[in-house]
C-alpha cells in the first residue's frame, strides 16, 4: 500500500505542476472590487492535482517513517520534474543537473537498502 500511494502522490505532483505550467500565467486575481479570482482550465487542473497530492502526503507522512518516505519521494518528484521540463518546455539541462540526478537515484537506493 506505501508504494501505491507513493507512486500516485508522485503522479499527482508531477501532474500538477506540470498542468501549472503548462496552464502559464492564467491565474487572476482582482482586489478593486471586491474579490475576483480567474484561472484557466489547464491551471485549475493543476491545481486540483496538486491539492489531491497534499492530501496524499499527508496520509503518507503520518503513517510511514519520515526518514524513508520524504527524502525518496521528494527525490523521484524532483527528477520527474526536471526530465519534465526538458521534454515537453525545453529547459535547458547541463552536467551539474546530471551530477545532481546521479546524486538522487544514488540517495534513494541507499535509502531504500534493508538494513
Amino acid at each position: 500500500m506505501k508504494y501505491l500511494l507513493t507512486i500516485i502522490y508522485i503522479i499527482f505532483t508531477t501532474g500538477g505542476i506540470f498542468c501549472l505550467k503548462s496552464g502559464g500565467d492564467s491565474l487572476m486575481l482582482n482586489l478593486k472590487n471586491g474579490i475576483s479570482f480567474k484561472m484557466g482550465y489547464i491551471t485549475a487542473f493543476g491545481f486540483l492535482l496538486y491539492v489531491c497530492s497534499f492530501l496524499l502526503w499527508q496520509k503518507l507522512i503520518a503513517t510511514y517513517d519520515l526518514s524513508y518516505i520524504v527524502p525518496i519521494s521528494t527525490g523521484i518528484v524532483q527528477i520527474v520534474v526536471l526530465l519534465l521540463g526538458v521534454l515537453f518546455f525545453k529547459e535547458n539541462i547541463n552536467y551539474i543537473n546530471i551530477i545532481g540526478i546521479v546524486l538522487v537515484i544514488t540517495g534513494v537506493i541507499l535509502i531504500s537498502i534493508k538494513r
